[in-house]
């Protein structure tokens, strides 16, 4: 994946039809993983704090409930072309945001199912590559998206 055209509020990215696929699929099938408890704080005690989690789950699974309409829109044709065996993805400033937010929570979800490893524990461990697999691709599918932001002039103006 990677960007080919930018404007102020667009941006056209090129896939080959594995990459488009997989981007669909993770998408289409979002969220992968189920929301585990909220913790406010790993050493407060405060009374408040089991209030305070409960709002922020319940705001959390509203968020992706949300979310999880929105990602139907980046389904759509209008953001998709094909050609040959090329896709090019065409995205507004708000489909970019959602798609991200999407996969973070796919890449992070997949982190909490894996017990929160280190960096060098998810390298070593063989355990539930399911897991550090769907966090693998989402952050593949992240970085392309954020890295254009570090070279815009590498794109051809929208």
């Amino acid at each position: 994946m990677r960007l080919v055209a930018q404007s102020n509020e667009s941006w056209r990215y090129h896939l080959d039809q594995k990459e488009a696929d997989i981007l669909l699929g993770l998408v289409r099938q979002f969220p992968f993983t189920e929301m585990g408890p909220v913790q406010i704080s790993r050493t407060g005690k405060s009374p408040k704090n089991s209030e305070r989690e409960k709002l922020l789950a319940e705001s959390l699974a509203e968020h992706r409930k949300e979310l999880k309409k929105l990602a139907v829109n980046l389904l759509g044709g209008n953001k998709w072309r094909k050609s040959g065996k090329d896709r090019w993805l065409t995205l507004d400033s708000g489909s970019r945001e959602v798609l991200l937010q999407i996969l973070n929570d796919i890449r992070v979800g997949s982190w909490h199912a894996l017990g929160e490893p280190e960096v060098t524990e998810i390298l070593s461990t063989g355990k539930d590559p399911a897991h550090r697999h769907l966090m693998d691709l989402a952050a593949y599918f992240e970085m392309g998206l954020l890295e254009s932001e570090d070279s815009p002039e590498d794109a051809y103006p929208l």
